[in-house]
């Protein structure tokens, strides 16, 4: 099959818009970048730890809204996954992804708003740190189920 024609105005080669794009590849670089935070823990580097986290908070938070904007206002994404061969599945497929996507950022938020409420300058908060530890865990968890169902909802409908 030719995908001239298809193609969305993405920079993949493939049906996707730019910002399907955008957040397709980001869904391949957010587990590392979580799971180096982690280890900057585990290094005892706690600033670096916190700055990495509200960081990529916010560059995933200003996405998501270019993303949602992009997906309601200008890509029919619909049309776009019309020519694949999985079509049929792509609607299945987009509930589970949200059964993941929607309740991370609100796991994302109690993290950081908790981490932020409850620990000192000196990142000391004996109370708290095996909550955060567990919830981070979780929200690891969480994104990870959002970028697994992600990746496989945009190769089922801009790829296949």
């Amino acid at each position: 099959m030719e995908l001239t024609g298809l193609m969305g105005a993405g920079f993949l080669p493939f049906r996707g818009s730019i910002m399907l794009d955008v957040v397709f590849i980001a869904m391949f670089a957010i587990i590392p970048v979580l799971l180096f935070s982690v280890a900057l823990v585990k290094r005892k580097k706690f600033r670096w730890h916190r700055n990495l986290q509200v960081g990529t908070a916010l560059v995933l938070l200003l996405a998501v809204i270019a993303f949602e904007v992009d997906m309601r206002f200008v890509t029919d994404w619909q049309a776009l996954a019309k020519e694949s061969m999985l079509y049929s599945a792509c609607y299945p497929l987009l509930y589970l992804h949200l059964l993941f996507a929607i309740p991370t950022p609100i796991m994302w938020g109690v993290i950081i708003f908790g981490a932020l409420r409850n620990f000192d300058q000196d990142f000391r908060a004996p109370n708290y740190r095996d909550r955060h530890r567990v919830l981070g865990w979780f929200g690891i968890g969480l994104m990870l189920g959002t970028a697994i169902t992600g990746i496989i909802f945009y190769a089922a409908a801009f790829i296949a």
